[in-house]
């Protein structure tokens, strides 16, 4: 398998947040756009602060996956008094910091890794280089059309 970075994103947003809508969101939509969402950790630190993090992929082809390495950073998570419809409601103020780490995956599967098929990739990647570069394009695209979605949802 070989990884083509393709950037890192950084989210952030602090005020009124509900982090679980949040966390349903982020995943609802990820999962909507064809994406397998695992996560991989959570940590609780001291106080209301906590980290997840997901690993999300997306295969494209046999041959072509979308990955990101994502990180939900929830920091100084309190409890607060708001007012939704002239009646008082219990809110939650906080800090979010979300990281997605994009990489385009080739020969995810590993089936050009042995034999004669090793000999050929190279050939194979130098023929499709338009191709690799308009994933990488629609990939770039994508990612920050996520990012304009979560900002979008919280701000």
């Amino acid at each position: 398998m070989e990884v083509v970075p393709i950037g890192t994103n950084t989210i952030q947003y602090e005020g009124v947040l509900d982090d679980q809508k949040f966390y349903n969101f982020f995943k609802d939509t990820l999962e909507g756009l064809g994406y397998s969402v695992v996560e991989t950790s959570y940590v609780q630190f001291a106080g209301n602060n906590y980290s997840i993090k997901w690993a999300a992929r997306k295969v494209i082809d046999d041959y072509m996956a979308y990955r990101l390495n994502i990180s939900l950073d929830y920091r100084n998570l309190n409890e607060a008094s708001g007012v939704r419809d002239g009646k008082p409601v219990k809110v939650k103020t906080g800090t979010v910091q979300v990281k997605l780490v994009a990489d385009l995956l080739l020969d995810y599967m590993n089936k050009w890794a042995t034999g004669v098929s090793k000999l050929v990739r190279p050939v194979y990647d130098k023929m499709n280089q338009d191709l690799i570069e308009q994933r990488k394009k629609a990939f770039e695209t994508e990612v920050q059309d996520i990012k304009s979605t979560l900002q979008s949802h919280v701000g």
